[in-house]
Parts: C-alpha cells; structure tokens; sequence
C-alpha cells in the first residue's frame, strides 16, 4: 500500500485513525496552553479535560440531557470538553474571547451592584428619580450579561435562565417603584389637595403592587443564586467566584431589606385604608408655638381638624384650642406644675409630657371627649405637629403673603410676631376670635404651596426633610404599622429606648414655660456636659444649662416677662444627684380641693407624681419617666438676664466584665422640639484608654443646633 503524504496527516485525520489516549492528552495539551483552564476547573484541570474529551459526542448529549441524575462537576467537564474541542477545530478566537469572560461578566456585575448601591442611597436620600436611572441602567446591563452568556451556551447550560428572569423581574419592580415615589414626590401633595383622589389612590396601589412583587421576585432571586453557588462551590477561579460573591452580597441585602419591605406593603394598605374609607377619616394638626414652650415642643394654642374623604384633603377646620375646652365636662387634675395656673387640665396643656406619642394621645383623648366631637362621634386616627419653623420656612419659599383684611403683610422674618401681636392684643381678640387670623391664613399658605413650581417643590421637600431630624414636625397615629414607620424612622419624637445592656449617657434637656409669657421666644439656651469615667467604667457628669433672656428691650409685654422654667433633666437610669444650684425656689399649692370637687386623676400624672421625692436639700423632685432617671426644678430667668443651672451627678457602669479595647460606650442626646440649643460635650476615657475616634483620651463634640436625636459611638483603645 502506497503511503499517505505527509501534509494529509492532521490531528483530526488521526483522530479518526487513532482515537486513543495519545491524541486525546495532545489535544488536552493544546487547550491547557491557549486557555488557562486551572482558573475555572481547580487544581487538576488537565485530568478533567481528558476525561471529557474521551467521551463520544453523543455521550456528551446524554449527559446534558440527564443533567439531573449526575454529579453538577461531571456536567462542567463534558460542557468544557466540547469547548475546548471545538477550539481545536476552530481555532483560538473563541478560547481568546471565553479567557475575557470573567473579566467582562466581573465588570457587569460590578456595575449591577454599583447600581443598586446608588439607587438605594437614592432613594434613602428621597430621590427617587435619580434611583430610576439607575434601575433603568441595571435593566441595561443585565440584558447584556445575559445576552453574553447566551453567546456561550451557558444560560442553558448552568440554567440560569430563571435567574435571569427574576433578576430582571426584581430591577423592573424597583423601577417602577422610583418612578412612582417621584409621582408622589412632585405631584402627592396637590394630589391630595386639590384632585379627586382617584390618580393618588392608584399610585398608592402600584406601589403596593410592585413592593409585593419586588419581594417575591427577591426572594425567587436568592434561592436562585444560592442554588448555583452551591453547584458551583468545587470550581475556582473568578469566574464563577463572582456568584458566591452575588450570593453573599444579596443574601446580606436581603436579609436587611425583606423586613422593610413586609411593613412598607403594611404602611401602605393602611394609607389605603385612609384614602379609600368609606367613612371621612380625622386627623388633626398641632399649631405648637414656642415662644410659650412645652415639653412636646410648645404652647398648644390652635390645632386643625383634617377631614380626608375619598383620597383627597376635604375640609381643613382650624380653631382656637379653647373652643373644644369650653365644651368639655371632664374635670382631671392637672400636673403639679400647671396647678399655678389652671384648675383642671384639658387639652391647651395636655401635651405636658416629653415623649410626643403620649403628649398626642392625651390632646386627642380631650378633643374626642369634647361635645364638639363628641356630639359628632367623631374620632381622630393621628396627630402631625408642628411649630413654628415650619411655617417659617414655608413662607421663605412663598416670600411675603399680604393680608388685606389685617393691612400688612406675613413674611418669614415677622411671622411670629406678627401673629402673637394680633393673638394677644389685636381686633379679633375682642370680637372673642384670637386665632382668627390662622383661619385666614392657613388656606392661603396651602393654595401657595399646590401652586410651587418643581424647584419649590424640591426646596419644599428638603425643608421638611430638615424638619424632621430636628423634631419641628412629628407624627403620631392609632394604626399601628404607621406608627412603628414613623417611629423606626424618629419621626414620632419619642423619648429613645436604651437597651438593657446600656453602657453611656443618655441626656435630655426639657423645659416648660408655666405662667411666662411668650418669652421662651427671646430666651438663648447653651449646654455644656462633661463626663468622666473612671477605671470601673462609672461616669461622673458635671451639666450646665445657660440660659439667656434679650426680650428686656422688647415693647410687648408678653416678649419682656419673666421666664417661669419647669426644667427637667432626663439621664441614665440609676443615675445619682450629687449636687444641684442656680435653681428657683416655688411653692405650689393646689387651686381646689380636688377630691371634693370629684376631680379624677390621669394614670400617667399619678403614677408619675406618686413616684417623685422631693430633696429640701436640692429643692429638686427625682423620679423616672420613660425608663429614665428625671430631675425636675423651677429655673426662672428675668428680662436681660443670664443664670446657669450646675449639675453634677453619677452613674454607674452598666457592663457585665470588666473594661478593655473595643468596648462601646455611647452618648444619646434627645433634643426637645422647638429649642435650638447650643450643645458642647466633652467625654474622658477611663484611665490607661483613649477613644479611637479621637485618637485622644478625650472626645469633644459641639453643635449650635443639634439634630433632633444625636448618637455618638465611641470605641476603647489602650494607650
């Protein structure tokens, strides 16, 4: 037999001829050197590699088809056998293009991650337009990362097609969820004044819709990605590395976001429940003034009852507070404090307490028992308070209002004496209608702001934004989901909650205006607390509140009068007084026989009273309120004057072992509403310690206007 040219022999000619073991290691050989496969197929790829490309093709078929009843790595090898095959036979362009892969699948899930980031920072930050870019982004590059992994054949084969599917569900729910938060951001508010409702009942329900699938599509997501990781736990290489990566990362979000986004379906079927009643819904609106400052941010002089039908603000009432107390029979004590100047309590005082959740219930529980409502059956669902700043920063935007039937006009600057002026000594106070001119005004301030151009809008929104860190507008409301939102985001101005295993100082300055005047209004409030603690961890406090009154040169008497302070400190639990001067002295004796005249008593006040004692020593009551030690005292300030009130006082350690490096101790400063008060604080580490965010034994903190909840971590480091 005649012998074969040497050029027809070639690797698939002998192939043919010799389907034995030397061929298949040369071309094992050949695709180990174009195509690192030790990034993907572990320690020992050449043996896989063989061991694939030993098998018929129609094995390998087989094997794909039965992918079900074999081992996941078997599968990988046999797919990866017919690759590098197949660019034997081709060439290397497609193992020069599958040795990019990593790199460009890495990159687009980098950018699928980065995306999200941004777009949850965005909506974080309330702007959920710039969230829908990045959602519309990720659609983007999740189709092409899909697309490239079509390419290759691996969709199918490491069925990621669901994956995908989920994936892309998920983006789209989160898309439509932004660009629906934007209609309600630039739109919600004139929704509800001024529409028939309908248009924002059904934006609340595509968020609802789409919150519901966003959180099923996650959670088909997760068992997705943790399903694959698992199949692909044995492989390395950054490859398929970036799953376990996706794995971990989404698994972390997941378990942070699932929980929010169970009570935000929550939150919504309760607003829906609001705007879809069949009966009108209530709320009422706190008018606090803070020149005649009250421990829930201020005098409570006018309130408006909301009435909200069919999806939209039907009615806005606005009154007099006195108005539903002249009609109320109920005959209650009064704190001590308030016993100078009234005989039985009702709604003007009743938001007497600190924590604002309690003060609102009181309000409401007194305008409910009032014949005005009461004759009415009429029930109000929540509360939204807010003082003066508010009203301020709404008319800096608007700029100056004119008030025809008063001749001048409202602007940012004389709105609040203006207002007190005509309150307490203008035309309407003698016709028996004090609070007439917020009748006038409110409708006009809302008419101004249905009518804000998009620029005002978002001006609008980061004012309340402001607002609400510093507690100038807080809510409270009988539906339970609303009210866990509100507090789990301190829009509810409750005193905070200290764990049980509490180590720090928890601080909260409270004043109330008892008989002065409006004077809180030209009254400056500076707090200076240091702290030292010592090598068992116990702290040693030293507080000075200073406090200055310029009203002495005002015309009006109510701004010249002297400021009549109930002050109280609210520390640390089991905190001990040391010392205490710069106080007032005051003797309150009851208006009226109280258990003759069948007056009840309100269980919050009695138990809190009951529990008080007085120091003649100090001239101080100490007790405990919300979970708090409270001192409280009388610190009168006259016009033109400035008192500082000196503390000192001890708390002990609250931690299970002894001190060393890495051990927290937190500070908790919880401002009152309607008080800018100068806050400097100064924190001594325990001997031999200092605090590593400082890089000192001493952290010093000072703000002229603190946020509304301020907490400060710090972190022992030996020396």
């Amino acid at each position: 037999m005649e012998k074969a040219p040497k050029k027809n022999i070639s690797l698939v000619i002998s192939d043919v001829k010799h389907p034995q073991k030397k061929l298949i290691y040369k071309t094992a050989n050949l695709c180990q050197q174009t195509f690192p496969l030790e990034n993907y197929l572990g320690d020992n790829p050449h043996k896989i590699l063989v061991r694939a490309i030993s098998r018929r093709p129609e094995n390998w078929q087989i094997s794909i088809k039965k992918r079900r009843f074999v081992s996941f790595s078997r599968i990988i090898s046999a797919v990866l056998g017919v690759i590098a095959l197949s660019a034997v036979i081709s060439g290397s362009l497609i193992f020069s293009q599958l040795n990019n892969a990593k790199t460009i699948v890495s990159e687009e899930i980098d950018s699928i991650v980065n995306n999200s980031q941004q777009a949850i920072e965005s909506l974080n930050n309330f702007e959920p337009q710039i969230a829908a870019i990045f959602f519309d982004k990720n659609n983007y590059e999740l189709i092409a990362a899909k697309n490239f992994l079509e390419n290759f054949h691996l969709i199918n084969i490491l069925n990621l097609g669901e994956f995908f599917s989920e994936l892309l569900n998920s983006n789209q729910s989160a898309l439509v969820i932004s660009q629906n938060l934007e209609i309600l951001k630039t739109k919600g508010l004139s929704l509800f004044l001024k529409s028939d409702g309908q248009e924002l009942i059904q934006v609340v329900k595509n968020l609802q819709k789409e919150i519901g699938n966003l959180h099923r599509n996650m959670n088909l997501v997760r068992n997705q990605i943790t399903s694959i990781s698992n199949k692909m736990a044995f492989i390395k290489g950054s490859f398929f590395i970036g799953f376990n990566q996706i794995n971990q990362t989404f698994t972390d979000k997941y378990l942070n976001y699932s929980p929010k986004l169970y009570q935000l379906e929550d939150i919504l079927a309760s607003l829906l429940n609001i705007l879809q009643s069949k009966n009108d819904v209530h709320w009422l609106l706190f008018f606090q003034n803070p020149a005649e400052i009250r421990p829930a941010g201020g005098f409570l002089g006018s309130y408006a009852d909301l009435t909200v039908s069919s999806g939209r603000l039907a009615n806005i009432d606005v009154r007099d507070i006195y108005d539903p107390d002249g009609q109320l029979d109920l005959k209650v004590i009064p704190p001590l404090p308030l016993q100078t100047i009234t005989t039985a309590w009702g709604a003007r005082d009743a938001n007497w307490f600190f924590d604002f959740p309690t003060s609102a219930q009181k309000v409401t529980g007194f305008l409910e028992t009032s014949k005005i409502y009461q004759e009415k059956n009429i029930q109000f669902s929540g509360a939204i308070a807010l003082n003066i700043r508010v009203l301020e920063s709404i008319l800096d935007i608007t700029g100056p209002i004119e008030l025809s039937d008063y001749k001048f006009e409202i602007n940012k600057n004389n709105f609040m004496k203006e207002i007190q002026k005509e309150v307490e000594a203008g035309p309407d106070k003698s016709r028996g209608e004090p609070k007439h001119i917020l009748k006038v005004l409110t409708p006009i301030l809302l008419e101004k702001i249905n009518s804000f151009n998009d620029e005002q809008k978002k001006t609008l929104i980061e004012k309340f934004k402001f607002h609400l860190s510093q507690k100038n507008i807080m809510f409270f409301t009988k539906d339970q989901n609303l009210q866990n939102f509100f507090s789990q985001n301190d829009f509810d101005g409750a005193v905070y909650k200290l764990a049980s295993n509490f180590w720090g100082s928890y601080l909260a300055v409270v004043n109330a205006n008892v008989a002065g005047g409006k004077s809180d209004f030209f009254v400056k409030q500076e707090i200076n607390l240091t702290i030292s603690l010592d090598s068992n961890g116990r702290a040693a406090s030293q507080l000075d509140i200073k406090r200055t009154h310029y009203g002495n040169t005002e015309k009006d008497y109510w701004w010249r009068a002297t400021n009549k302070d109930y002050i109280k400190i609210f520390a640390s639990p089991e905190s001990n007084l040391l010392n205490i001067s710069g106080n007032s002295q005051k003797t309150i004796k009851p208006p009226t026989d109280y258990q003759k005249g069948n007056y009840q008593a309100d269980p919050e006040i009695k138990t809190t009273e009951n529990a008080q004692q007085f120091s003649e020593n100090f001239n101080t009551w100490s007790g405990q309120e919300f979970g708090k030690t409270v001192w409280a005292t009388w610190f009168n300030l006259p016009a033109g004057q400035t008192k500082t009130l000196k503390l000192k006082y001890e708390t002990p350690a609250n931690i299970s072992s002894f001190l060393k490096p890495g051990q927290i101790y937190q500070f908790i400063f919880d401002k009152q509403s309607g008080v800018d008060a100068k806050l400097k604080m100064a924190i001594e580490a325990p001997p031999g310690y200092k605090w590593r965010e400082s890089q000192h034994y001493i952290y010093e903190y000072q703000n002229d206007n603190p946020p509304g909840r301020l907490i400060i971590n710090l972190t022992l480091s030996k020396i």
